[in-house]
């Protein structure tokens, strides 16, 4: 370990997360030195000492990889001056901080390497709002250089110093001493194992219920990605054990203590003890109850319903089937209902007859809405009647959970219908944000396609609750859509029999392209996204949809492969470099958070029709944003997405590629939905063993819920 001292010279690149740096330093001899370091950047001309060594990058050569980095007080008046102005605090301009120096003179240069400046509030001449800030900034620098000690000393990267900060404060090596299990509350891309490494460092020891608790809430914090909503028991001591290497009846009574404690949840069924994170527990319980509550009595609306289907018919020349009619009228008749089928079977066209008919019998304030924003915009223009995702209707609470959201059960929506389409991406938590929203006396119908995935995230609410029978439904077979589009619904539905679809026809709506190889595969999806884009008005209506996200044949792979195709750099063209990816005018990239400021949502497309100094300009389907360049980790390119990501959405060209590198995600389902995501023309680009291989293959994968055994009340809650 080698320790240097300099000033920052120039920041050549920070990531917007703070977890990742590279800048130039000039050390006390003048020579400047490319240092790189996994914590936050500091400033152009700060004095720090940094601590590492010095590599040998293969691409960027001789550099200081820093371990840790402390911001060094200033020992001069101009250093002083450069340190203040550094602090970036609004309202401590050239002529505050000349105001600081004249107030004290040299003796500032001891008030700030003191623990508590609290001198600092006795200059007059400036703001109270500025001299608080500037004493709290000046107090945090100093626990903030503790944290980064702290953390080095025991081999860990300083990266989350700032974080700790920000929860605990002028406490914080203290909070992280009585328990270092705490930055996994507040880190959430830390490892268990980088917390349990301070903690054995600390002395504690491995059968500690501190580590037990912590081992198990990790645990228990990865089952919304894995579909789970609960383990059972012998499940999670199973799992305890391999993360904890402690005695498995340990692990066994503590869990049964924190259970009685109240700090996790229980449900016993088919003598199977089933643990739960609450959150995860309230979400089922609570959805469960808000779903019986609908289904208590029947609640016809006054409307001739025969009369109006005919009449309904007349007037839009069609002629429903006996399936559709009775998903009409079942919905019309009963407070909750549900409505599945596959492609061409006729939603949509319910969704608009249901539409008329709730405003002819009376119930003019109706919502349509759906998981996804381009999955609203397709539903209004099917329906010409506005449709809005799910977020944006129940208006989330900003800066707070992805399911806290200011509509719920004591500010319900006003509404007497609520039409919810897409369903098959419904998780439990969403599913129970949502119905928490819906007053009792409304009427709600659940529209999907349950052979599609499910949904990201804990849970299948629709597939359990068609399965429970507790709910009234119809599921539609009848196919309506004959003309463009058809070999797409034939290619889908022989794909969800089991059966495979015809790859030799080469028709135009359904064509398949061989490939031997990966790099043929590249450039046959290359070809064909070019050609597609001569052919279409918007770029946003091609979409290239891969298995899987990552390796080389994975989404982003594919996205860059094509940006250096379609969009490579040019003069005249705005480019940005944020979290090392260049983005360029003309990229297409989604949204990956959730931006409930600019309302725009996890799995939103759009175009980057412009570039500035600070700002990244979008066009999404539904409104024009201005994305700051701090905020680019929100988005990522987007020429291909994974199977996931599209769902809920419709695209007019849909290029899927499919080879054996996709291995376990060569599945039945996963093709069926990539498939239905196209509305004119589908290119499936890859080997027919691929797709055999996938049309053979059911995903069994069990999640761990009981959402229908409540439903069915089965189990308790």
């Amino acid at each position: 370990m080698e320790a240097i001292r300099g000033f920052v010279y120039r920041i050549i690149y920070q990531n917007t997360q703070n977890t990742y740096c590279v800048f130039l330093l000039k050390d006390y001899n003048e020579e400047t030195i490319p240092c790189t370091g996994r914590f936050e950047a500091p400033k152009e001309g700060e004095d720090i000492e940094l601590k590492g060594r010095y590599v040998e990058h293969q691409k960027y050569g001789y550099q200081f990889d820093a371990s840790s980095i402390e911001k060094l007080k200033p020992d001069n008046m101009g250093a002083a001056r450069t340190y203040l102005m550094n602090l970036g605090i609004k309202g401590l301009g050239e002529k505050s901080v000349e105001k600081i120096c004249d107030y004290f003179g040299l003796r500032l240069l001891d008030v700030l390497r003191e623990d508590q400046p609290k001198e600092i509030k006795d200059v007059p001449g400036l703001r109270q709002s500025v001299k608080d800030e500037l004493y709290n900034t000046l107090l945090g620098e100093g626990i903030l250089s503790e944290l980064n000690h702290f953390f080095e000393s025991h081999q860990i990267s300083a990266k989350w110093s700032r974080q700790v900060y920000t929860y605990y404060g002028a406490g914080s090596i203290a909070v992280l001493e009585d328990n270092p299990y705490t930055l996994l509350r507040i880190a959430p891309d830390m490892l268990f194992n980088t917390a349990d490494t301070l903690a054995f460092n600390l002395g504690i020891a491995i059968d500690d219920e501190r580590r037990l608790e912590a081992g198990i809430n990790w645990i228990l914090g990865l089952l919304d990605n894995q579909g789970h909503t609960c383990l059972p028991v012998d499940e999670l001591i199973s799992r305890a054990y391999q993360l904890l290497n402690v005695d498995p009846d340990m692990i066994a009574d503590f869990i049964e203590t924190i259970i009685s404690q109240g700090i996790l949840y229980s449900t016993y069924y088919d003598d199977i003890l089933y643990i739960y994170p609450p959150e995860m527990y309230v979400s089922e319980v609570e959805g469960v109850h808000y779903t019986r509550d609908f289904l208590i009595e029947a609640d016809p609306i006054a409307l001739d319903i025969p009369n109006f289907i005919e009449r309904f018919e007349s007037d839009n020349h069609i002629t429903f089937g006996s399936e559709q009619k009775e998903a009409i009228e079942l919905s019309f008749f009963e407070k909750f209902s549900l409505i599945t089928g596959g492609p061409g079977t006729g939603k949509t066209t319910i969704i608009k007859a249901l539409v008329k008919g709730f405003q002819l019998g009376g119930l003019g304030r109706i919502v349509l809405c759906a998981p996804t924003g381009r999955a609203a915009k397709r539903l209004t223009e099917a329906t010409e009647f506005e449709a809005t995702t799910i977020h944006r209707l129940l208006m989330p609470v900003v800066g707070s959970d992805s399911y806290d959201f200011t509509k719920n059960e004591d500010d319900p929506l006003d509404i007497d219908v609520i039409i919810i389409d897409e369903a098959s991406m419904l998780n439990v938590r969403l599913y129970y944000s949502l119905m928490a929203a819906i007053p009792r006396e409304a009427h709600v119908i659940i529209v999907g396609d349950v052979d599609q995935l499910p949904p990201i995230g804990a849970g299948f609410v629709l597939k359990d609750m068609l399965d429970s029978d507790m709910v009234p439904y119809t599921r539609l077979h009848q196919i309506y859509r004959q003309n463009s589009g058809n070999s797409i619904v034939d290619s889908a539905y022989a794909i969800n029999r089991g059966d495979m679809p015809n790859l030799d026809a080469n028709r135009d709506e359904f064509t398949f392209i061989a490939v031997n190889s990966l790099t043929d595969m590249m450039k046959a999806i290359i070809d064909v996204y070019k050609r597609e884009k001569e052919n279409v008005d918007d770029e946003l209506d091609i979409q290239i949809i891969s298995p899987m996200r990552r390796g080389k044949a994975g989404s982003t792979s594919i996205s860059q492969y094509v940006q250096q195709a379609v969009n490579p750099a040019e003069s005249y063209k705005g480019e940005v470099r944020a979290n090392g990816i260049t983005y360029r005018v003309g990229d297409k990239v989604i949204q990956v958070m959730n931006n409930y400021e600019l309302e725009v949502f996890n799995g939103e497309i759009g175009i980057i029709y412009a570039i500035t100094k600070t700002d990244i300009c979008i066009r999404f389907i539904h409104k024009e944003v201005r994305l700051s360049v701090d905020e680019a980790h929100m988005i990522m390119p987007a020429y291909a997405i994974t199977v996931h990501k599209s769902q809920g959405s419709e695209y007019g060209v849909v290029i899927i590629p499919f080879i054996p590198m996709y291995g376990n995600m060569l599945q039945r389902n996963l093709l069926y939905t990539a498939v239905t995501r196209a509305k004119r023309r589908v290119i499936m680009i890859g080997t027919k063993n691929s797709v055999e291989r996938a049309v053979k293959t059911v995903n069994g994968e069990e999640r761990y819920t009981l959402f229908k055994e409540r439903l069915q009340r089965k189990c308790d809650g």
